[in-house]
């Protein structure tokens, strides 16, 4: 049975206060790992040197990905065959327990064991957060979901790095490892009746098991083959990763040795996107009239494709600073109406019983993608470099570019076609269709009643660059 074909049963359980209460931890729990993610950048030197271990410094970092990937990979066959809960609630513990072994390091190489644990439980509770939308958010809220995770990055992205500095500079880097879980607890009190919601109706037989094998297989073999549909929707979010992370490393490097801007004028340039992802989540959040999933795809990459083309201009010589980093508002844009959507399409087309691997595939394609648009980027960038100079910016730049134009041609196979005698006809997802917004209601409510109006602005207030959801 597919996640569309009926309303989530988790659902039939909680009612509409308790679900925003639900929604509100959720969307904590995501603040709280984004301000994590960016207070440990700042913090992290000052521990790398008071470690002795600055020769392992980069390592703190790729330890979290590499097992983050480990952690997407187990949750996604875990939640299909027992329900999230069990491995939200190891990803959970795992995260906390890496703050609290890396904040009381007593040398680098256990602060990069804290590290790993943090990678394994985030990549863990990422994953079951998605399976626990599905099953606690019937299919016409989520896209006002999806649009509140990516919300909960605002904030931190703002106030983060600045206050672990802080931090770090008046209480000393290990409180900014060990004052994250004091966070996190309110968090999971909210979150708490929706994972005994999920855990009941797993044990009461909704959730329907798969074998792992044949779990793998009928989400693997239509992404390797680039079906329509989900294996498309896996590959589009790849090419949108890839696209934003090629460009994203680029900026401060071309801004602060090229342009020889101060890094306080570089990290503001940074922060347009998040302004642009914002605005595209709300309005994802809110949908547009006449804009299905797709459309919302193809705009997307037009976007991201005209913000990172943009940014070419600042390996132009005489181009205005400002002319030239404004663009990046657009990538920003575009990828707050394509991310929500890619999440919103995997759920919906993912049989019920393999969704936990769908988001799993849709959550790995993300963090490899990236991976190989950074070391790809850097490698072709410093290749050029000493033959064009600042040219080779805007070489890495436009095939960044070309990657984002190739999510916006690639948007119409996101929809499966339907089968059977006669022309063939897209089929469009339950939760938005066009002439109705991400809610299923003309005119901008979600669940069809002002109680259930969730989306930015009313009751309640953003991943990883390019990872938001």
């Amino acid at each position: 049975m597919s996640g569309d074909d009926a309303r989530a049963d988790a659902a039939q359980v909680l009612g509409p206060g308790t679900q925003r209460v639900v929604l509100v931890g959720m969307v904590a729990y995501v603040a709280v790992g984004a301000f994590e993610a960016l207070a440990v950048s700042t913090a992290m030197p000052v521990a790398a040197a008071q470690l002795d271990g600055l020769g392992l410094y980069t390592l703190a970092f790729a330890a979290t990905t590499a097992t983050s990937v480990v952690g997407m990979l187990t949750a996604g066959r875990w939640a299909d065959r027992t329900g999230p809960a069990a491995p939200m609630w190891a990803g959970v513990g795992l995260f906390l327990a890496g703050l609290g072994v890396a904040g009381l390091a007593w040398s680098m190489p256990v602060l990069l064991a804290g590290r790993a644990l943090q990678g394994l439980g985030s990549g863990l509770s990422g994953v079951a957060l998605y399976v626990v939308v599905a099953r606690v958010f019937p299919a016409e809220r989520r896209a006002a979901v999806f649009a509140w995770f990516a919300a909960a990055w605002v904030l931190p992205g703002v106030v983060g790095p600045l206050l672990a500095g802080l931090v770090t500079e008046h209480l000393g880097w290990r409180w900014v490892f060990l004052g994250v879980p004091l966070l996190a607890l309110p968090a999971l009190l909210a979150l708490y009746p929706g994972l005994v919601a999920v855990r009941r109706s797993a044990r009461g037989g909704t959730t329907a098991g798969t074998g792992g094998s044949d779990a793998l297989r009928r989400v693997l073999v239509p992404v390797l083959r680039g079906e329509r549909g989900l294996g498309t929707v896996v590959r589009v979010r790849a090419c949108a990763s890839a696209a934003f992370a090629g460009a994203e490393v680029l900026l401060p490097l071309v801004l602060v040795h090229e342009h020889q801007v101060s890094p306080a004028v570089a990290g503001s340039v940074l922060t347009l996107h998040v302004l642009g992802w914002q605005a595209g989540s709300w309005l994802r959040g809110r949908g547009l009239h006449g804009l299905s999933h797709q459309g919302f795809v193809r705009l997307g990459g037009a976007l991201l494709a005209a913000g990172v083309g943009g940014t070419v201009m600042l390996a132009l010589p005489g181009v205005p600073l400002p002319v030239a980093a404004a663009p990046w508002v657009l990538a920003g844009l575009g990828m707050g109406l394509t991310y929500p959507t890619l999440s919103l399409l995997v759920l919906d087309l993912a049989p019920r019983e393999v969704q936990g691997t769908a988001a799993s595939a849709l959550q790995v394609s993300d963090a490899v993608a990236a991976a190989a648009a950074l070391a790809g980027t850097g490698a072709l960038l410093w290749a050029l470099h000493d033959v064009v100079g600042l040219t080779a910016y805007a070489v890495c730049l436009g095939l960044a570019a070309a990657l984002a134009l190739l999510v916006a041609a690639l948007a119409g196979r996101t929809a499966v076609t339907s089968a059977g005698p006669g022309p063939s006809r897209v089929v469009e997802p339950a939760g938005a269709h066009p002439g109705e917004d991400a809610g299923g209601h003309v005119g901008g409510h979600v669940g069809g009643t002002d109680e259930n109006h969730v989306t930015p602005g009313s009751t309640l207030r953003r991943p990883a660059s390019a990872a938001p959801s």
